[in-house]
């Protein structure tokens, strides 16, 4: 990611405009905005769904692709329509969008991630436009993962408007992704868990309190405009005898290799289109007329598929034409998505189970007449256990039947099959159809899943003014002259083009001062450049950065841009203070409000990457004395994030500066490694 995508959001975080995080907008103020974003999510989910029909009425003329007596449009009409469909998604996303090609969930995944949440504005209404484009021209993909990114962008706008710090405006990118699958499926229970699960990948009580209500405000508003109905025409379940449990156990194992070969056709098409000499705005075309060539056979395979889901889920007997269907899905939505056209993956993968267990439960009862129950029940459970297995994530998967089929009895076969499926699809490909895209431009957001909480951070958002700049052959005479009038401890050294070429330490240059007149012709700053000390982009994270100035034993580095030449610094004082900023940014009654309560309890909190958070009672030689004279830092490797005073029956927490003077009583916690806190324990006592 570069610089000026990241910069922005984070700086917007440190305005002075925005929201603290103990301020408003609160718990009440953040429900509200919730319910503001539900309602947009889900007014944005029928909205969708209008424009891809109007989309399809243009493209088709109101004729049908899969009618009873088959395709009503000629064959060189379906040949050539996904083409063109193609063509113009690839003009609107390369000149207006590039991130609306593909499915959106991973570009809103690495938004929350590593961007804080932040979604351009034109993205709404860009992405609503192409995958209406590339859906209504017949384009194999679902529209349940553009209307989580078109949600989510919904949900980034009014966390903008409203000045929010980075956590609360990740909440509401996924309460807006929660409020879009929700609608989507009339089932919003499964929508706020697939923005806990697949979005934010974690969540405290206040945050999923909001998502919740965006939830449960966007199924509402879906329900008034489009009925209180399932996604699909749903059969009734039931298990004949207990023993079915072993066949569902095995198709959903089925179903993981299923979702496995979709994933990576997926991969292997994207990386194809990727090395084809061809202008990017021509392969979404050249993957739709691929796409009709399959279309002209199997015309099943084009578009979003709910009514060929729907002859799965009522099918009766041995069908084996729904096999065919299954594999001209998987390839017609791998050339679609990955020749840069837009559309979701959730529901082709829904597509791909229930063709398999339709065509797995047709099969059993042929064989065990009267002894299992009908294909469409074994259809529902793996159409989730496909899902489960592409996408990884099992618990909204086994939401979306329950609450299609609102009958307790599936839960154990849908259970059983969702985390077979899950668990070997894993094993087989540690990737999923959402992480897939990322991986490929080198982000891995699974290592992202810890309570580090610098690495959300980027450098660029503290930045700090320019150090002072001395050229490589400066003299010593110049380099003292600068010190005295500046004053700094830090000196930027540049070549002839103005590029980094190291820092220059006051230290260094403390010996020249008595020895001036000597060698103050002789040397020159490129003689007393530290070399070694790498600076650090604005995209970097605050994490690398800390890690840098640790290993080097520098509280100081440059920033510089792509060719090096110079931007800004950042000091240890800024990170520290980001960090404490964070500490209290995020849900109090979530996952640091845990940290917190475990680590006042009197233990010590594990962080991930060797670091803790642990609690102190401040030890009598400190008292009197400030943190700045402590140094604790420099020290003994240690950092106080918070003072805990007991009095009055009461606990005051506050965040200490570097003038804080300890007091008798205080408590402390500190944040670092294991080895260095157990040291400071030994020196405390």
């Amino acid at each position: 990611m570069s610089s000026s995508e990241g910069s922005p959001a984070a700086a917007e975080e440190c305005r002075p405009g925005a929201v603290p995080a103990g301020g408003w907008p609160g718990t009440p103020g953040m429900m509200a905005a919730a319910v503001v974003v539900g309602l947009g999510g889900g007014a944005a989910a029928v909205l969708f769904r209008l424009l891809i029909q109007g989309a399809g009425w243009l493209f088709t003329g109101g004729r049908s692709l899969t009618g009873p007596f088959g395709a009503e449009l000629p064959g060189w009409w379906i040949l050539f329509m996904p083409a063109l469909g193609g063509g113009l998604v690839g003009l609107l996303a390369t000149w207006l969008a590039p991130e609306t090609r593909g499915t959106g969930v991973p570009e809103v995944m690495e938004a929350v991630a590593l961007r804080g949440g932040r979604i351009r504005k034109r993205v709404a209404v860009v992405k609503s436009l192409v995958v209406a484009l590339c859906l209504g021209s017949g384009g194999s993909a679902g529209r349940e993962g553009p209307i989580v990114h078109v949600g989510s962008a919904l949900g980034a706008l009014v966390a903008r408007l409203l000045r929010l710090p980075v956590s609360l405006r990740r909440t509401l990118v996924g309460c807006g992704a929660a409020a879009g699958i929700a609608a989507t499926f009339n089932a919003p229970i499964a929508g706020a868990m697939f923005a806990g699960e697949v979005i934010l990948g974690q969540f405290g009580v206040v945050s999923f309190a909001a998502i919740v209500i965006a939830s449960v405000s966007g199924t509402v508003l879906a329900r008034h405009f489009i009925g209180d109905f399932p996604a699909f025409s749903v059969p009734a379940f039931h298990l004949q005898h207990t023993y079915e449990l072993l066949f569902h156990a095995l198709l959903g194992m089925a179903a993981a290799l299923v979702g496995v070969a979709f994933i990576r056709a997926l991969d292997h098409c994207s990386r194809g289109f990727e090395r084809l000499r061809l202008p990017p705005v021509l392969k979404p075309a050249l993957g739709g007329l691929l796409v009709g060539a399959l279309g002209v056979a199997l015309p099943q395979v084009l578009g979003v598929g709910y009514p060929a889901i729907n002859r799965a889920l009522l099918a009766d007997g041995w069908q084996p034409l729904l096999l065919l269907w299954l594999l001209g899905k998987l390839l017609a939505t791998s050339l679609t998505l990955g020749s840069g056209g837009s559309g979701g993956a959730f529901a082709p993968s829904l597509f791909l189970g229930a063709m398999l267990g339709a065509a797995g439960g047709g099969a059993l009862q042929q064989l065990l007449p009267g002894m299992v129950a009908g294909p469409g029940s074994y259809a529902l459970v793996t159409m989730a256990a496909c899902a489960a297995a592409t996408t990884r994530a099992p618990i909204t998967a086994i939401l979306i039947v329950f609450e299609m089929t609102n009958n307790y009895s599936i839960i154990l076969p849908v259970m059983l099959a969702c985390i077979l499926a899950t668990l070997l699809a894993g094993a087989l490909s540690p990737a999923s159809v959402y992480h897939l895209k990322l991986l490929r431009r080198g982000v891995d957001l699974s290592r992202r899943r810890d309570v580090n909480l610098l690495r959300g951070e980027l450098v660029s958002s503290v930045m700090g003014p320019r150090l002072p700049e001395i050229p490589e052959q400066a003299p010593l005479d110049a380099i003292l002259d600068l010190a005295v009038e500046r004053g700094e401890s830090h000196y930027l050294v540049v070549d002839g083009e103005g590029r980094y070429r190291g820092l220059l330490r006051l230290r260094e240059l403390l010996p020249g001062f008595g020895r001036r007149r000597e060698l103050g012709p002789l040397v020159v700053a490129a003689d007393l450049v530290e070399s070694d000390i790498p600076p650090v982009h604005g995209s970097d994270s605050l994490d690398a950065a800390l890690r840098l100035m640790d290993n080097r034993g520098i509280d100081v580095l440059a920033v510089v841009d792509e060719r090096g030449h110079p931007l800004g610094r950042i000091t240890l004082d800024d990170i520290v203070e980001t960090y404490h900023r964070r500490l209290f940014d995020l849900d109090p009654a979530g996952e640091t409000g845990g940290l917190m309560v475990a680590a006042e309890g009197g233990g010590w909190v594990d962080l991930g990457d060797g670091q803790r958070l642990s609690r102190l009672e401040a030890p009598e030689a400190w008292v009197g004395h400030s943190l700045q004279q402590l140094d604790l830092r420099k020290r003994l490797g240690v950092q106080v994030v918070l003072v805990l005073r007991h009095g009055d029956g009461a606990t005051s927490r506050s965040v200490p500066g570097p003038d804080y003077v300890v007091a008798p009583g205080d408590v402390l916690l500190v944040v670092g490694a294991a080895r260095k806190l157990r040291r400071l324990g030994h020196a405390a006592g």
